[in-house]
């Protein structure tokens, strides 16, 4: 296994660090090594500029006690007439 670390420079949002793996006996070229650092470096700027949306949950309201009556031990839940 061959791993290249390399890293890039970028003035707004600091240093990326990252590594490529690859087999011993890769056929990739110098240009093709390149391409995939700048794709992960591209996917990274991506992440931090479009970060992922998170949509608002609407919190559980559990029930209050007062929804209940027991009967010999046991919970039943009141419901409307």
């Amino acid at each position: 296994m061959i791993k290249i670390d390399f890293e890039v420079q970028n003035e707004k949002y600091g240093v990326y660090r990252d590594a490529l793996h690859l087999p011993d006996d890769h056929t990739f070229s110098e240009a093709e090594i390149e391409s995939m650092k700048q794709e992960r470096y591209d996917n990274w700027v991506n992440v931090i500029e479009n970060p992922p949306v998170v949509e608002e949950v609407t919190p559980v309201v559990e029930d209050s006690p007062e929804d209940y009556v027991e009967i010999n031990g046991v919970k039943y839940k009141k419901v409307a007439e």
